[in-house]
Order: structure tokens, then C-alpha cells, then sequence
């Protein structure tokens, strides 16, 4: 059990520890693949330990994890996306990032739906290009059209994240 001192410094500082704690399951998760979980499952446990909006931020987990997860493998299906195993810690990530959205990404809720869109084709794009370049997914077809792919797909996705987290 963590000392009281402890907890309320961290839930006071839980933006910068959700933004720290996002990065290390992106790179455990994209180096470790489902050998990450154990680590990583135990991290969406500590967020929702401090959070003192565990009901926001499960129910918004719970419909952008479902939704983008569900998306990716519809990608996986048609192609775009191919793994080496059943990418469980794809499903991590998508838990983690659906909380940054209210925390650590909680600034692109003052931003318009057309910087969103940008931001999100962007780097949700350079996300998944960075994944294949540590061999955690491959992209079968030509980066380039790889990457416009996930460009337009992340250009529609993101602002629609951001506005469902609006509405939370």
C-alpha cells in the first residue's frame, strides 16, 4: 500500500503520470509484444487506482478500446495489417490511449475538429509506421500506401475520439 503522500501527489500529477505511463506500454507493447502484458495490464490497474473519475474514464476506455480495436482488426482482415500472433497488447494500447484522451491528450479538446484531424492523420499514421519499424506489425502493402491509408484513417478517427471524449 502506497503512503497517502504518495497517492496525492500522484493523483495532482496524474496528466504528466498518464503521458509517462502511455509511453512506457507504447514501447513495451511494440518491443515486447504479448510478453508485455504483465507489465502493462498492472499500469491501466494504477491509472484507475488514482483516477477519482473511475467511472469516466472506464466507460470512455471501454468504447474507444472496443471501437478502435475492433477497427484495427477490420484493418487486419482487409489486409492493411498483418502479426506475427494475436496482437492482445494492440488491445493494451487502445486502453491506454482512450485515457490519455482525457488526460495527457486532454488539450485537443480545446482544439478544432480540422487541427484534430490533422494531428490525428499525422501521428496516428507515424504510430503504426513506427510499430513495422520494430517489426510488431508488418504492413504488406508499400509505405506509402501504407502510410495514406492510415493517414486517412486517423485523419476521421481522431477528431471523433476527441468528441466522444467531449461528451464524457
Amino acid at each position: 500500500m502506497m503512503p497517502s503522500r504518495i497517492i496525492q501527489f500522484a493523483q495532482q500529477h496524474l496528466v504528466v503520470l498518464n503521458l509517462l505511463m502511455f509511453q512506457v506500454v507504447w514501447w513495451l507493447s511494440i518491443l515486447y509484444l504479448n510478453s508485455s502484458l504483465w507489465l502493462t495490464i498492472p499500469l491501466l490497474l494504477v491509472h484507475f487506482s488514482l483516477s477519482s473519475a473511475v467511472r469516466k474514464d472506464f466507460g470512455l476506455m471501454l468504447k474507444i478500446a472496443i471501437f478502435g480495436f475492433a477497427f484495427d482488426n477490420a484493418l487486419m482482415f482487409a489486409g492493411v495489417f498483418q502479426f506475427q500472433q494475436f496482437p492482445f497488447w494492440l488491445l493494451l494500447i487502445w486502453c491506454h490511449f482512450a485515457i490519455s484522451l482525457r488526460y495527457s491528450l486532454g488539450f485537443t479538446q480545446k482544439l478544432s475538429w480540422q487541427l484534430n484531424a490533422l494531428l490525428g492523420g499525422v501521428f496516428g499514421c507515424l504510430s503504426y509506421l513506427a510499430g513495422a519499424r520494430f517489426e510488431a506489425v508488418v504492413l504488406p502493402f508499400e509505405v506509402f500506401y501504407s502510410a495514406l491509408i492510415l493517414f486517412f484513417v486517423w485523419l476521421v478517427m481522431f477528431p471523433m475520439f476527441v468528441n466522444v471524449t467531449r461528451t464524457q
